[in-house]
């Protein structure tokens, strides 16, 4: 393994610490190996049954090259840089000793070779042989391998015995080189003939090719990914969760909620026989998951476990012939993928749950300051394990659909996660939570990862049928999974009524007199606000009159952020806008809300008596908004909403659904479908010049899709984010970032109070002249000295 024993003389691979070639060959063929076996069903992916074999041809060569002098001497004490050469293109010119492949065969093995750290744009901007220069260059290096080139024959006369090892059996000898002529120009050979085919497949004259498709994706990602992993210590990857451990995995938390619900109730467990049976304490349609096969929808309402059954489909989906098939599970905000990780590293261990999003790095590192690590323990932890996250490794990751994005519009290591996501398994909760724009982009990520063999399973409380026939246009044979009104346990959750609506007439400043009332009374109210600027004027209304308030919402830095939700359980009066409709699990007395449209209203009524132990509580929904509403929200949607809503009735999940489909019964509106369409129509063009061996062209274009920028704000703030940052606490500094929209940079712009800075490294950032306060976070309309209002 890595830091084995070596001779002074033996050819080196990586310097610090000294590790040879060989070792780290080997290393990457461990990794190989793994990969095979777990995942057999790959050449039947691609349509190349040797798939295999060709990928451990391009793992064994991949570095072969680096047994030029130069590059040695590199390696050793005081040695100066290679002048920026690529060793890979010599290590791919042995392709020629493959003389038991055919010639395009060879050529992908190459083209897997040559690009595994630069892609064909750089290749071809600095070291084209097809141009003197170049060629010259590139005859001076391979005259450098004449100092080792009795251990590149060495290494070659050996492959079949390592094939054997790792591939599973014996390749047919290679040609030995006999002369430093033999070594072939692997860029003609491979990227000249790649470039001109793909030339042709724009122009129309050709068809895509294997080595342009899936082929050519999955052989450059898992070069990469084998790689990578070795390179960073290990010799697998994990294997993937079996249906008998997410199984298990979900009746132990099954049975953990029950026999906690029984102690702070002084129910009495039960024991009988049927008790005791494994899936005792799963609902009716939970058990029924546990057979579910193919892609499918699921529609239950909030706090019926609809993670649990996701799982068991999971269960019920894996391919015991696919070991290493991997799950996702999309959800679409940070605080809510937080919060699942720690659910579900709870059931199947830390090392096999990834995270993936923007901040996933600093969710990591502040675990581990919880956990008493020293600050410089936590982030080298932190950054080994999103290191790993990233890659191959573990077999369940949370994630955004941006994360899925990514790969799609060909940002660095694309092909990765396409190999990765090959076959996969997709639980994406909540779907219906995105606008127009974004539903366009995820819908045509499931079209391309259908044909990649991908399921899906889509979970919902409220799921427009609009949205549920445009997934059915591209996820073949998906099925309905619905609660039957003829099983009693079903009934029960589609009957049960946890809310009452009253409608409050007028503006929610209209009504904070029977807010103070119920908070007189003891109660725990939910004020759910629009926007920022009214949650923020209704809280200091109202904080006074509690024994523990908070507020929340977007505008807050993240060490504020994490502190007030950290105590969300002990305050008495919550205020918050749309965060607290999906990312978190509450449990209020009473909801009172401004007006949105149902599936919002439903998610906010979620936060209220979450699992029905307080009988039919109120959520009082006024009727008019603030007058920004119509800037964030349809108002014809939120009107449709208040119509179809009755003064008084209960909602139990079919009154629900059927007020779901009056308010959606015609799908988006005009401007939305518009806009779905033509992001569709341009993320189509984006697919088709995606093309394996290199980052996409419009690859820009993804990071066009973050409508918001980190900023500082305020000189406090200021200070003590330079201070971390001069003291390369690099975690510690993200803490004093918040989120600003374009839209609101830009006003603040006009008026002279956001500025681009530099720190004393170099670097960049965001710096805004508003009060902050930690209680109730950036207020946009003052100025931090003095005021002066804006709006």
């Amino acid at each position: 393994m890595i830091g084995a024993s070596f001779c002074m003389d033996e050819v080196l691979a990586k310097s610090t610490p000294p590790l040879s070639l060989r070792q780290h060959t080997n290393d990457c063929l461990s990794v190989f190996r793994s990969v095979r076996l777990l995942f057999p069903r790959l050449p039947e992916s691609c349509g190349v049954p040797k798939f295999f074999e060709h990928l451990f041809y391009a793992i064994y060569l991949h570095d072969l090259g680096k047994a030029a002098s130069g590059f040695q001497a590199m390696l050793r004490p005081g040695g100066k840089k290679w002048d920026g050469y690529r060793h890979e293109i010599l290590s791919a010119g042995f392709v020629n000793t493959l003389t038991s492949l055919k010639e395009d065969e060879r050529r992908a093995v190459a083209m897997t070779i040559i690009t595994h750290h630069k892609g064909v744009g750089i290749l071809r901007e600095y070291f084209n042989t097809t141009i003197s220069t170049g060629a010259e260059n590139f005859r001076n290096r391979v005259a450098e391998l004449k100092e080792h080139f009795g251990f590149v024959q060495n290494f070659l006369q050996v492959m079949p015995d390592h094939a054997e090892t790792y591939l599973g059996y014996r390749t047919p000898q290679p040609s030995v080189p006999a002369t430093l002529e033999e070594v072939i120009d692997a860029y003609k050979f491979s990227i000249s003939w790649y470039v001109r085919r793909q030339d042709d497949i724009k122009d129309g004259d050709e068809d895509l090719t294997p080595l342009h498709s899936t082929y050519g994706t999955l052989m450059r990602g898992l070069m990469i990914a084998c790689d990578h992993l070795a390179s960073g210590g290990r010799d697998e990857v994990r294997d993937g969760l079996s249906q008998e451990e997410i199984k298990q995995a979900v009746f132990n938390a099954v049975k953990v909620r029950i026999a906690s619900r029984a102690v702070s109730t002084g129910e009495q467990v039960q024991t009988s026989p049927e008790q005791q049976m494994p899936e005792a304490g799963l609902y009716s349609y939970q058990r029924r998951m546990i057979h579910q096969r193919g892609s499918a929808f699921l529609s239950a309402p909030t706090g019926s476990g609809k993670t649990e059954a996701s799982l068991l489909w999971a269960s019920a989906n894996r391919n015991t012939e696919n070991g290493g098939q991997r799950i996702f599970y999309v959800l679409p905000y940070t605080a809510s993928i937080n919060a699942m990780s720690k659910r579900l590293s709870a059931c199947f261990g830390e090392e096999n749950v990834g995270v993936l999003h923007g901040k996933a790095s600093y969710f990591v590192y502040q675990t581990m300051l919880d956990r008493k690590y020293t600050p410089e323990a936590a982030a080298h932890f932190a950054r080994e394990t999103q290191g790993l996250s990233k890659k191959l490794y573990r077999p369940l990751k949370i994630l955004t659909p941006f994360q899925i994005l990514k790969a799609f519009f060909g940002v660095r290591g694309w092909e990765s996660q396409l190999a990765e996501m090959t076959n996969a398994l997709f639980i994406f909760d909540e779907i219906h939570v995105y606008d127009a724009h974004t539903t366009a982009l995820i819908l045509k990520t499931i079209e391309q990862l259908v044909k990649l063999g991908a399921q899906f399973l889509f979970l919902s409380a409220t799921f427009p049928n609009f949205l549920k026939s445009k997934i059915e246009a591209i996820v073949p044979g998906i099925q309905h999974i619905t609660l039957s009104d003829t099983d009693s346990d079903d009934a029960g959750l589609m009957l049960t009524s946890r809310h009452r609506v009253e409608k409050l007439q007028g503006e929610i400043t209209n009504h904070l007199g029977k807010i103070l009332t119920d908070l007189r009374d003891g109660k725990r109210p939910l004020v759910v606000c629009n926007t920022v600027k009214r949650g923020q004027a209704v809280y200091d209304e109202l904080k006074f009159a509690a024994q523990s308030a908070a507020l929340l919402h977007g505008r807050f830095i993240l060490r504020d952020r994490e502190l007030i939700e950290r105590r969300l359980d002990q305050v008495q009066l919550l205020v918050g806008t749309q965060a607290v409709e999906v990312s978190l699990d509450l449990d209020f007395d009473i909801l009172y809300t401004e007006p949105a449209a149902i599936d919002a209203l439903v998610q906010r009524f979620g936060r209220v008596n979450r699992t029905g132990g307080k009988g039919i509580v109120p959520v009082r929904v006024c009727t008019v908004g603030s007058a920004s509403d119509r800037f964030f929200y349809d108002i014809n949607r939120i009107s449709r909403t208040l119509d179809a809503m009755r003064d008084g009735e209960e909602l139990n999940q079919i009154r629900v659904s059927q007020l779901v489909e009056q308010v959606y019964t015609d799908g988006y509106n005009a401007e939305e479908q518009a806009q779905f369409d033509l992001v569709t129509k341009h993320f189509n063009g984006v697919i088709e010049n995606l093309y394996p061996f290199d980052d996409s062209p419009d690859k820009d274009l993804f990071y066009n899709l973050i409508k918001s920028i980190e900023v500082v704000p305020g000189r406090a703030n200021e200070d003590s984010y330079l201070q971390a940052r001069d003291e390369k606490r690099h975690f510690d500094a993200v803490k004093y970032l918040c989120n600003l929209s374009l839209g609101q940079r830009a006003m603040l712009h006009q008026l002279d109070r956001v500025n681009r800075r530099t720190d004393n490294q170099g670097e960049s950032y965001w710096f805004i002249d508003a009060r902050y306060d930690a209680e109730i976070g950036l207020l946009l309309s003052e100025k931090e000295v003095g005021v002066g209002i804006i709006d």
